[in-house]
């Protein structure tokens, strides 16, 4: 009886608040059907990239960039993964130069969930960015001598996905001015990774920068507060912990939800259409033969279009197609059709090594703004964007196809099958019955 039951991931709301507030609403896991989602598609494997295509670190990236539109908190997010990494494993000497935080926690707002917890999560959150710990300000908590212990962890959770940081080349002497506040004093230059510091703050904190985290006043207040002081990672606390609530419980769990859907809008309405053209089949046999002179177990026949019909309804209606299903298959989404892509890009994209992706090197190529110190995440002048629009309803019906390789959704599009099958089997059987018990018409044939 479970499989009736079973609910895929629900959707989360998405407030339009500030990070603070999303993080305070977003929810626990239980809240965002965290049992819904097998462990492979857990929030660690997404972010490790352990997971295949449709569900890999660069389909998630795809989904914040083009479907909800904020990017900018995963891309801070690696890096937040490197930079916490980097201060980690640097000379004790430097980072004597850059103190730990300690006003800034107690400021604000948004204090971390009990419920943030997640059971069996991996080195790389639970251990390497600390990000469940109450608060990483403890100087203790960063002293060398766990360096080497770390460092070990490190090498063995992250070998299969470099996040490719490149050396930060200085900063954009004209971008501070343009985008940091007039209150923002740096630090002296000598505390470690104060450049690179800047730079993150031009980008993503201060007011008006290309990649602007959507930080309420009083917070970004106290994040700039404390990176101006010091270089140490426990300034970013606020942040880590906003962004790491919100990927986790509303993203997270809203991204699994969509990589379930295996057809375009244009696929799932032909879809609908057929199922319902294939029910009032099953209902115009079944009324043909009860108004004829033919045995009554002829209706029988009509049960196939029902089950058929009803069974697809029920799986379109949550962006599944039976058929794409069966194949092990889903269509392109806008983004990822290379019609408009010539030859050298095609072959640039092919050749990427997606162990090891230089951002750095692919800002002007690759489709998805990966790179660090990227341009802003509005992908209007993309070529793909024209390219759509301009697409015919039915070359977007029939979108070319691509393989669906993670096991973790095929299982839960499995299950979601099931339940379509057996809901309609419910359905049919009783219908069946219901038409097999009325008496003959003897209309016809004379």
């Amino acid at each position: 009886m479970s499989i009736l039951f079973y609910k895929r991931p629900e959707y989360v709301l998405r407030h339009n608040g500030p990070l603070a507030e999303c993080s305070r609403k977003g929810g626990t896991p239980q809240d965002c059907s965290a049992a819904a989602i097998p462990p492979e598609l857990s929030f660690e494997n997404v972010i490790c990239n352990k997971c295949l295509p449709p569900c890999s670190l660069q389909d998630f990236l795809d989904y914040l960039t083009y479907v909800t539109r904020d990017a900018e908190n995963l891309q801070f997010y690696l890096w937040m993964v490197d930079y916490f990494q980097r201060f980690r494993n640097a000379p004790k000497s430097e980072k004597e130069l850059s103190p730990p935080w300690k006003n800034g926690p107690s400021q604000s707002a948004c204090r971390p969930s009990t419920q943030m917890s997640v059971k069996g999560s991996t080195p790389l959150v639970a251990k390497e960015i600390d990000m469940h710990s109450e608060d990483i300000s403890n100087g203790s908590t960063w002293e060398g001598d766990q360096s080497e212990g770390y460092a070990d962890d490190h090498s063995q959770t992250l070998d299969s996905v470099k996040f490719g940081m490149s050396p930060i080349s200085p900063p954009v002497k004209h971008s501070r001015e343009k985008f940091a506040p007039q209150q923002w004093q740096v630090s002296p230059q000598n505390q470690p990774f104060r450049s690179e510091i800047n730079r993150i703050v031009n980008h993503y904190i201060a007011p008006g920068s290309p990649r602007e985290l959507n930080l309420s006043h009083n917070d970004r207040a106290t994040v700039l507060q404390a990176l101006e002081h010091t270089t140490h990672p426990s300034a970013l606390t606020l942040v880590k912990r906003m962004l790491d609530s919100t990927l986790r419980n509303q993203s997270h769990p809203n991204f699994v939800r969509w990589s379930i859907c295996n057809g375009n809008r244009q696929w799932t309405v032909a879809l609908r259409a057929f199922a319902i053209m294939n029910i009032l089949i099953g209902f115009a046999i079944a009324i043909a033969l009860t108004l004829s002179k033919y045995s009554r177990w002829w209706r029988i026949f009509a049960a196939f279009e029902w089950w058929f019909g009803t069974t697809n309804i029920i799986a379109a209606s949550q962006g599944l197609c039976v058929l794409l299903h069966r194949m092990h298959t889903r269509q392109y989404h806008a983004w990822e059709t290379k019609d408009y892509t010539n030859d050298d890009d095609e072959a640039m994209l092919k050749g990427l090594d997606i162990n090891f992706i230089n951002y750095e090197s692919t800002k002007s190529k690759w489709p998805v703004k990966m790179e660090v110190f990227g341009p802003a995440n509005d992908y209007g002048d993309e070529p793909w964007v024209d390219h759509y629009s301009r697409k015919a309803w039915w070359r977007k019906l029939f979108e070319r196809r691509i393989p669906v390789q993670e096991n973790g959704l095929k299982s839960i599009q499995n299950r979601m099958i099931r339940q379509a099958e057996a809901w309609a089997l419910l359905i049919t059987i009783p219908l069946t019955v219901a038409f097999v018990a009325i008496p003959k018409g003897n209309l016809y044939p004379s």
